[in-house]
């Protein structure tokens, strides 16, 4: 590492999916700017993950790799063995949800001494010079003012043969500085006219977000007791509070189109987690009859067992009850 160069470390988190980890971390491996850590955060997968890292030579195996692990190796770059990453490997010791992977490895990496922290998921894939770009785009603003920011990159949907879908919407800021009510864009064509010096003033959190360490001693690490769905707009939104959040629209990662997940379990999550994060907006009381009135409406179609869902996670929701819970099926 050259003198003055900037720790950058990538933070992945990973749940049974190992196939979809490999292509994640083959990408992250083939930057144009190599990176200097890659941290691992499993969820206590079962597919054979932590067996297929030590497969592939990244991780060493553990004389009791039954219980928790938390192990680093250094590894050349494949393809580039004169560039050598450190790989951190931890796995949890039960399934903490993606808040308490991403509380995980935050934590971690800024522990490490990490500048900057790219945050994604395990199904997400890197174009080679996403960081660069991330980068440039770095340099430039830090050069106009001090006020910190955070960057993230564009997020195209995978596997489409529109190019210019993305694979979660955008929203639109107000002259308040406030997402629209009701204003998504999915094609990256919708924006561009709102596009200055290549970058979009919002962002689709935690699907290659660039975190200046700075801003996390500020704000804090991401929220383990939302368990799933809402911690990265809950870290998103205390982000907002002390730094602009821009897309580089130039800077591309690909992730599965978004899809309707239908009505399980993990709805009482999304229900429930909402009800905690509309505080933060304006017209908070509106938005959440909207959505309770929408949640009933749907519980009510899956019997008995979806109206005692919604209306647990209602009673929660307003009472800020959060964390895992383990009682939630059928």
């Amino acid at each position: 590492m050259s003198e003055g160069r900037e720790k950058i470390a990538a933070v992945v988190v990973t749940f049974n999916r190992k196939l979809l980890l490999k292509e994640c971390l083959d990408s992250l491996f083939a930057q144009s700017r190599p990176l200097d850590a890659v941290y691992v955060i499993d969820n206590r997968s079962t597919d054979g993950t932590y067996e297929h890292l030590v497969d592939r030579g990244l991780i060493r195996p553990e004389a009791d790799s039954r219980g928790t692990i938390r192990t680093v190796r250094s590894v050349p770059i494949p393809g580039r063995h004169d560039v050598q990453i450190d790989v951190h490997y931890v796995r949890l010791p039960m399934n903490s949800g993606g808040a308490g992977g991403f509380h995980e490895g935050v934590t971690q990496a800024m522990a490490g001494g990490f500048d900057w922290l790219w945050l994604m998921d395990d199904d997400v894939l890197v174009a080679p010079d996403a960081l660069a770009v991330l980068l440039e785009k770095k340099n430039a603003l830090e050069a106009a003012g001090d006020k910190p920011f955070l960057l993230n990159s564009l997020v195209l949907a995978r596997g489409q043969d529109d190019e210019n879908r993305l694979a979660f919407p955008l929203q639109e800021l107000d002259g308040r500085g406030d997402p629209k009510v009701g204003v998504y864009h999915w094609r990256l064509t919708e924006i561009q006219h709102l596009v200055k010096d290549g970058l979009y003033r919002w962002v689709c959190p935690f699907n290659g977000t660039f975190v200046p360490a700075r801003v996390v001693r500020e704000i804090g690490p991401p929220n383990p007791d939302f368990f799933i769905w809402g911690d990265e707009k809950d870290f998103l939104w205390r982000a907002a509070r002390r730094c602009d959040l821009y897309t580089a629209v130039e800077s591309r990662v690909y992730h599965p189109p978004a899809r309707d997940a239908g009505f399980d379990w993990r709805q009482y999550y999304n229900i429930r987690n909402m009800l905690v994060l509309n505080r933060n907006f304006r017209y908070a009381r509106l938005r959440n009859a909207k959505l309770i009135f929408r949640s009933l409406a749907r519980g009510l179609r899956h019997g008995p067992w979806g109206l005692k869902l919604v209306l647990r996670a209602v009673r929660d929701g307003l009472a800020g009850r959060l964390g895992r819970r383990d009682d939630l099926g059928p």
